[in-house]
């Protein structure tokens, strides 16, 4: 099939898209009443309204689903509803924040580095500081400098009192910065509180610190789910009344549509009815409401086509009532009128059974007349049916151990030939040549 391999079943299931086969006892096609809903839908031309139902059923089916998954998620939240609550009471007044522990860790490690620098000018202030002071020692060298004579000593006072100068400077900016480099402990001991509360918070609730905010905002939205509930249920319901109602209307209108297409139908077969001979035979078409799990795309109902052969007989399946000859006609009557252009070939084998004169004529005028919408096949043995046909092959069994079946065309003067041997037996008379040439004038 398309150049690929496929099992026999898929190329059967291809070949009954492709050719509809019409025998006194085959139960395909039109005797198969799953084929009827389509057939009457492409009669009433509903391709348009079959799209618009098919839409509504999916938005009803998409309806139904959203209110599964809901009582779903209410059901798994309200089995974790005190668990959820628990969690929302507890981290709700921790107020955890992204991105807070990396903050309140860096604030820790601030606070040992300004400890360890608070210690270090600590000590240096104190040295500067030991005993009576550098600064004060440096003042009293430089008196006992100032009791002497001479430049140099004059000199060396003078570079005293300059120390002194910046061993003082030097202290009060050392005391400036140890000032500084305090750190409040209320605030370091806020810091660290902060983070044993937050790490604790996240070793009972099992996660990593930096997802409790998210943590919570999830209990919080699963939380809400429980408490809204009821509301989302009502919406829901509300969602699943209006597409199932929408629905309904399109499959209500669907099922008028094809009402009149079925009286359609029953008229214009009665019509091809009558000069089959078959006038008393009655078809009607039966809409039936499937159970609500039936329900589909295409709407709600089940259509099968029944027939009813002689006037005050009951109604029945098609290939239950009628007979194999009545079934053929029938069959021939309902494909006239139900041709379907996305069918190629049509079969019918001995549609003709059991007839003959006016009868098989109207038969093959028929034929004739649905080959006109696509290749038609018919196996007969009536001269009146085939005569009308545009091709002739000739079927026959030869040998009698090694039996063979042989087909070949006939053209031009051997179809008259055939035609007149089936018209008078073995022993062809002209009588019947001229009756052949006859049937095949008309037919041209």
């Amino acid at each position: 099939m398309n150049d690929e391999p496929v099992s026999v079943s898929a190329l059967k299931r291809l070949g009954e898209l492709l050719v509809a086969r019409h025998g006194q006892h085959d139960q395909r096609g039109l005797l198969d009443s799953k084929t009827h809903r389509a057939l009457l839908d492409a009669l009433a031309g509903n391709q348009a309204l079959l799209q618009q139902t098919a839409l509504a059923f999916r938005a009803w089916k998409t309806a139904l689903a959203e209110q599964e998954q809901l009582a779903r998620q209410r059901e798994a939240a309200l089995r974790e509803e005190a668990w959820l609550r628990q969690t929302v009471d507890e981290l709700e007044p921790l107020a955890p924040e992204e991105g807070e522990e990396e903050q309140l860790v860096e604030l820790r490690r601030q606070a040992q580095q300004a400890k360890q620098s608070i210690a270090h000018l600590q000590e240096a202030h104190a040295a500067l500081l030991e005993g009576d002071g550098i600064a004060l020692r440096l003042r009293q060298a430089a008196r006992a400098l100032a009791r002497s004579e001479g430049e140099a000593v004059n000199a060396i006072s003078a570079a005293l009192e300059r120390a002194e100068v910046e061993i003082e400077e030097a202290s009060v900016a050392l005391e400036r910065l140890v000032n500084a480099a305090e750190l409040d402990p209320r605030a370091v001991e806020q810091a660290e509180d902060r983070l044993h509360a937050l790490r604790g918070a996240a070793r009972k609730f099992n996660v990593p610190v930096a997802n409790l905010a998210s943590h919570l905002a999830d209990a919080r939205r699963r939380l809400n789910a429980v408490e809204q509930g009821e509301q989302q249920a009502k919406a829901n319901a509300a969602a699943i009344a209006h597409t199932r109602a929408a629905y309904r209307d399109l499959a209500a209108q669907l099922e008028a549509a094809r009402e009149q297409a079925a009286a359609k139908l029953v008229k214009a077969v009665g019509k091809e009815l009558k000069p089959l001979k078959m006038a008393s035979t009655q078809l009607r078409v039966v809409q039936q409401e499937l159970p609500e799990q039936q329900w589909g795309e295409a709407g709600l109902h089940h259509v099968a086509f029944e027939v009813a052969t002689n006037a005050g007989l009951p109604f029945g399946a098609l290939g239950k009532v009628a007979s194999g000859g009545e079934l053929s006609r029938l069959l021939l009557a309902m494909k006239l009128v139900l041709r379907s252009e996305g069918q190629l070939t049509s079969i019918f084998d001995e549609i003709d059974a059991g007839t003959g004169g006016a009868v098989a004529e109207a038969i093959g005028l028929r034929l004739k007349q649905l080959a006109a919408g696509g290749q038609v096949l018919v196996v007969t043995h009536l001269p009146q049916v085939a005569a009308l046909a545009n091709h002739h092959l000739f079927i026959a069994k030869e040998g009698t151990k090694d039996v063979r079946t042989t087909v070949r065309e006939l053209k031009s003067q051997a179809r008259a030939e055939e035609l007149a041997r089936m018209l008078s037996g073995a022993t062809i008379s002209d009588e019947a040549r001229a009756a052949a040439d006859k049937l095949l004038e008309a037919a041209s």
